[in-house]
């Protein structure tokens, strides 16, 4: 079996190549591919493969198979030599994601101690999961202002290669396995670091690294962040975001997070003062419907109908109903589907979820509840007004 040579390993700008057919294997989507040598980046440690053409034919994937690389196609390709273009846009990308990974990386290991160990690179952000969930906010901005100053340094990234004895004697951010020959990606001064990946050439290529959101679960911290042309455009939509805001609320950006402040308090009071009334009306109502029913046998059944839009009225109005001696409500929402709410005084007669769930048997949809109150849903709109008649004559 022949080595596919990685042309990617010792220049990451290359955009186009020429190579030489090895063999083509017959695949599920089309064709494998194999060549004598490579500029496209296969799937590997944490960073998405490359797209492009082939011979004038896109490529559907790029697949690592250790000593060779495969290149998936719909179909064969004709001859012996081809041409393979770069989709450039993305490959510059995943550089910028890549290197900005290996400084943000060193960034934390220096300024708080905190070690990476893993890494992945999605199509709109980058995380890496730190080995502590104690991550705090400062120390966060630590690390996300030292990865900003190497990036505005300028500093060298440089790729050498090396015998694995001689790599395991080198101070290395994170040890490797690897045998053989060992790819070893070194920033200036910061990280060394031992990588298959594509690399800008100096720190300044990646452009700014933000942090966008943190995360803490099961012993780590998982920090997502941006670089580069994926930082920019974060940083316009930001700015569109909060203009609109602003132009909302008639004042400036720096004002709109008091704004949204003094907003959400607002609507927490607006919100607890409609619950207020929405509970005093439902009690009034509740008291009329009570005094209105025919008492037998001790209790005083409420039969109500209520429209689909006054779900959370009709469940306020069961419960108020429940408050008053002898008090059984049987109350029907309309709606696709509609929905019953049962309620009675504590130590009521009836056994409420034995009731519903009878007359879900009957009727359709689910549902349950207590002794005192149960509700359900998902019966037919037209076979309320029935399903409620049903619910009390097994009361009588």
């Amino acid at each position: 079996m022949a080595q596919t040579q990685r042309l990617y390993y010792t220049d990451s700008y290359l955009k186009e190549f020429t190579a030489s057919i090895l063999r083509t294997e017959d695949d599920p989507r089309g064709a494998r591919v194999y060549l004598d040598r490579t500029a496209f980046y296969p799937d590997s440690g944490g960073q998405p493969s490359d797209h492009g053409e082939l011979a004038g034919v896109r490529l559907l994937d790029v697949v690592d198979e250790g000593e060779e690389v495969a290149h998936l196609l719909a179909s064969r390709l004709a001859g012996d030599a081809v041409q393979g273009n770069i989709d450039w846009a993305r490959r510059f990308d995943h550089m910028q994601q890549h290197t900005g990974q290996h400084i943000l990386s060193a960034a934390f290991e220096r300024s708080a101690g905190y070690k990476t160990v893993s890494f992945h690179l999605a199509a709109e952000i980058s995380t890496i999961d730190l080995d502590s969930d104690r991550v705090g906010a400062q120390q966060i901005e630590a690390a996300e202002e030292l990865a900003n100053r190497v990036v505005f340094e300028n500093r060298p990234v440089t790729v050498s290669f090396h015998a694995a004895a001689e790599v395991q004697k080198l101070d290395l951010r994170k040890p490797t396995e690897r045998e053989g020959e060992v790819r070893l990606v070194e920033i200036e001064g910061l990280d060394l670091s031992a990588c298959g990946g594509t690399h800008v050439s100096r720190t300044g290529g990646v452009g700014n690294i933000n942090v966008r959101k943190v995360e803490r679960a099961k012993g780590l911290t998982r920090v997502e962040f941006v670089c580069g042309g994926r930082a920019l455009r974060r940083a316009r939509q930001d700015f569109s975001i909060l203009s609109e805001a602003a132009r909302g609320f008639s004042t400036g950006l720096e004002n709109v997070p008091e704004m949204i402040a003094k907003l959400t308090q607002e609507l927490r009071e607006a919100g607890k003062l409609q619950q207020k009334m929405s509970e005093e009306l439902a009690e009034s109502e509740a008291a009329q419907l009570w005094q209105q029913a025919t008492e037998k046998n001790g209790a005083r059944v409420v039969r109500r109908l209520f429209e689909s839009a006054e779900s959370k009225r009709a469940k306020l109005t069961a419960h108020a109903i429940s408050k008053h001696a002898g008090g059984v409500a049987l109350i029907g929402v309309k709606g696709t589907p509609a929905a019953l709410f049962f309620a009675q005084a504590p130590g009521g007669r009836a056994n409420l979820s034995d009731v519903l769930k009878q007359t879900l048997a009957k009727f359709g949809g689910k549902g349950g509840g207590s002794r005192d109150f149960a509700q359900g849903g998902g019966l037919p709109e037209n076979q309320i007004e029935s399903a409620l008649s049903f619910a009390e004559s097994l009361l009588s």
